[in-house]
């Protein structure tokens, strides 16, 4: 055997078991197709990264919905909301609530994928990248042999989770389902899940917009062949395209998950204010819109680049003139009829709804019901959730309780003496141990700690962790591919200012 574990894709879920396995002790490697790992990691969130929702798991599996709550029970219940934060913050990256959502602290989705690059490098488990896998079979003599395009690999147990087929440049195209099918397992059509949407009403897509209009806050009612469904509250994005926003994305995903057909959505743009309410302000703001509809669609809280086509959408400046326009104004706005075209294509979609039957899947252990010895985590499995760090915290608790089936089976593993959340001065201490010295003059100097909030474990300040990081990004940049600078160019190619020096 090569290793005792090979785990096939470095997006959340390959990362986060690879960081496991790191930890464990556990002979791993991950192989990559591209040439960098969590490419779609760094596009979540509007690169923000939200890595999950607070709540309970018992929250989270309603908000998931059939089947795949059900599905997910154990791997919420093994890893929820508070348990991800805890890891997260031992790892070296405390986070934050906004919104109900849970972000990086800072907010930004690179430091997400540094914290799981940092423990594989500290745990020492090898990141092969450009190593698509081609074929899994299983070994007669046991394990399994991967196949890739340069070399051919033996390992006792197998991990899937390259991810699903949406956003194909980042990797995400179908190699785990197409290998799970291989083995013998059944896969699901694929759909789009969480993608936008295309419309025919001329309000909602303005063709003069140069920009995205937004509708902050709206909810969306659902029904198909005329029974309710859904109701949906969020945002909506307009643009001359399609639209976009949170709102869209889930009412997409449920369209998806439930195969719905002849579907129809109408609109409520003011969700916080009752009929009479909104009537109430309709009939106080009406004085001061001289006539103009538009004029009072903008003093309602409307954007201005929606509000000439939606003036005309409610009938234009003869629907102030009615006797009772207020009342119809208003539930008009309440109940918007909106046109529903088409679903943008998959290759553009959040997530993939589809993939590897969760009934070949053991949601104990996330282990294949078909091959012993094979693990799935992550988006190849029929798995996905709404907006707000669903479909992240999905990946992370997958293959957290994927690699607890894995830990079992591995019994003689070494963890490495760099550990979570080690600091850099534990590092050097570990390197030479040295007696205590009494000469303050002589003493080392010991870095300023400060302690997690959830944890209370040593940390280095803030300050330092950023000088860390941009001393990272900036050996990122020095490895691309550049044209010389004037002084890295040999002497002879310089400019003239340079001409009479010489190196040695």
């Amino acid at each position: 055997m090569n290793t005792d574990l090979i785990i096939v894709g470095a997006g959340a879920a390959g990362l986060m078991a690879g960081a496991v396995a790191g930890e464990a002790g556990i002979a791993a490697l991950i192989l990559e197709r591209r040439h960098r790992p969590g490419l779609k990691l760094l596009l979540c969130g509007n690169n923000r990264c939200n890595i999950s929702h607070s709540g309970t798991a018992a929250d989270m599996i309603k908000a998931y919905g059939e089947p795949v709550g059900s599905f997910l029970r154990d791997a919420l219940a093994f890893f929820p909301p508070q348990q991800l934060r805890s890891w997260f913050a031992a790892a070296g990256m405390p986070t934050s609530l906004n919104r109900d959502r849970i972000y990086p602290k800072t907010e930004k989705a690179d430091d997400v994928l540094y914290c799981f690059t940092d423990r594989l490098r500290d745990t020492g488990v090898p990141l092969t990248f450009n190593c698509p896998v081609n074929r899994i079979s299983v070994d007669p003599a046991g394990g399994f042999i991967v196949n890739c395009d340069r070399v051919s690999l033996r390992s006792r147990m197998v991990l899937i989770a390259p991810g699903g087929v949406s956003y194909p440049k980042t990797g995400s195209v179908g190699d785990g389902q197409r290998l799970a099918g291989e083995l013998g397992h059944s896969i699901l059509p694929y759909r789009a899940g969480l993608a936008g949407m295309d419309v025919a009403d001329a309000w909602l897509t303005p063709a003069a917009a140069t920009v995205e209009a937004a509708l902050p806050y709206v909810r969306l009612q659902l029904s198909s062949d005329g029974q309710g469904i859904a109701s949906i509250e969020g945002n909506v994005l307009c643009s001359r395209a399609c639209l976009r926003g949170s709102a869209i994305f889930d009412t997409t995903r449920i369209i998806a998950r439930q195969n719905l057909r002849n579907c129809a959505i109408t609109m409520d743009l003011f969700p916080t204010q009752s009929p009479a309410g909104l009537e109430t302000k309709i009939t106080a703001l009406a004085p001061r819109c001289d006539g103009r509809l538009a004029s009072l669609v903008i003093q309602l809280g409307i954007d201005d680049a929606l509000s000439d086509g939606l003036a005309a959408a409610l009938g234009g400046n003869s629907a102030l003139r009615k006797q009772d326009f207020a009342a119809e104004l208003a539930a008009r706005l309440k109940a918007m009829p909106i046109t529903m075209t088409a679903v943008r294509p998959l290759k553009e979609a959040i997530v993939t709804v589809g993939g590897v039957s969760l009934d070949d899947i053991d949601p104990a252990t996330m282990e294949s019901k078909r091959v012993p010895g094979l693990f799935f985590a992550g988006e190849v499995m029929d798995i996905d959730g709404p907006t707000g760090g669903y479909n992240l915290h999905a990946a992370f608790a997958t293959a957290q309780l994927a690699m607890q089936a894995i830990k079992k089976r591995c019994s003689n593993t070494v963890v490495p003496a760099r550990n979570r959340g080690q600091t850099e001065t534990d590092e050097q201490d570990d390197s030479k141990a040295k007696p205590p010295v009494n000469d303050a003059r002589r003493a080392p100097k010991q870095r300023p700690e400060q302690r997690t909030e959830h944890t209370g474990r040593a940390e280095r300040p803030e300050r330092q962790e950023r000088q860390r990081r941009n001393k990272r990004s900036a050996a990122d940049k020095r490895s691309r591919p550049t044209a010389p600078s004037h002084s890295e160019a040999p002497w002879w190619a310089r400019g003239k200012r340079d001409s009479g020096k010489r190196q040695g």
